[in-house]
């Protein structure tokens, strides 16, 4: 009898054992074979694809199902400041896919101490690529809180007003969009800008209304199209002048002061 156990106990042993074994083996196979080889990545421009790996912790060319919690990578991915969304995916059989959708930089906003990028969204975020911000238009002489200037969203008026201005060029207009430089908020009657093309200050309208405002809106539209005008049809021939400013805070005219 006690042999018996003996021998029962020596068979449930070893059963272990091959069990524990097996499943190691077992394991091990199941990982080579949810190992994923290829790592795509999608949508970048700016951000490189080292950058994109980094941040989602992720190797180069190799890696495991187990190690691929989407969701965390996809976090990972976001917190990277010029990113505006990511999509994580796993295509069989060895294929992990990361999608991204950069932020589109419409202009820099000048702060107290620092500059920093501006989106459709009215969202603020760092840049590294020098060379493209040297395009942008500036938006400047803003009056903001402590709070304001360290906020990732601008809301304030002068933001939504210079944005609808930059937005509707980007969009009708991208000769006269690249031709701005400045857009300054610093006098209290006149929103000031500067273009690359002429070297004296436009004064446009500044008015009470919110930019939200209908008719506000179209007086803005319409100063841009006198601006447009000015530049590419009454410029041109008058370079040799000397001259202060322009003037198209007024209805239906353009004002010219000559020195």
């Amino acid at each position: 009898m006690a042999i018996f156990r003996k021998y029962r106990f020596l068979s449930l042993f070893f059963l272990i054992i091959l069990i524990v074994v097996s499943s190691v083996v077992l394991a091990n196979k199941w990982k080579a074979d949810s190992k994923y080889d290829k790592i795509t990545i999608k949508g970048n421009v700016s951000v490189t694809r080292d950058e994109i790996l980094d941040i989602a912790r992720l190797r180069d060319t190799v890696a495991f199902d187990d190690e691929l919690n989407l969701k965390i990578i996809q976090d990972r991915i976001l917190r990277h400041p010029e990113i505006k969304k990511a999509f994580v995916s796993k295509q069989p059989p060895d294929e992990l896919v990361i999608e991204v959708i950069e932020k589109r930089p419409l202009a820099i906003v000048s702060l107290d101490n620092e500059v920093k990028l501006i989106d459709e969204e009215l969202e603020l975020f760092t840049y590294k690529n020098i060379k493209k911000i040297f395009d942008l238009p500036v938006i400047s002489g803003l009056k903001l809180t402590p709070a304001e200037v360290q906020s990732s969203k601008l809301k304030s008026e002068e933001i939504r007003i210079a944005m609808f201005m930059i937005m509707n060029t980007y969009k009708k207009n991208k000769v006269l969009y690249n031709n701005i430089s400045e857009i300054n908020f610093a006098e209290p009657n006149a929103i000031v800008v500067y273009t690359n093309d002429i070297p004296f200050p436009c004064y446009l309208p500044r008015e009470t209304e919110s930019i939200a405002n209908k008719d506000y809106q179209k007086t803005i539209l319409n100063r841009l199209t006198y601006l447009n005008n000015y530049l590419t049809q009454i410029y041109p021939d008058n370079r040799n002048k000397k001259i202060n400013y322009l003037d198209l805070r007024y209805s239906n005219q353009i004002v010219v002061n000559y020195q």
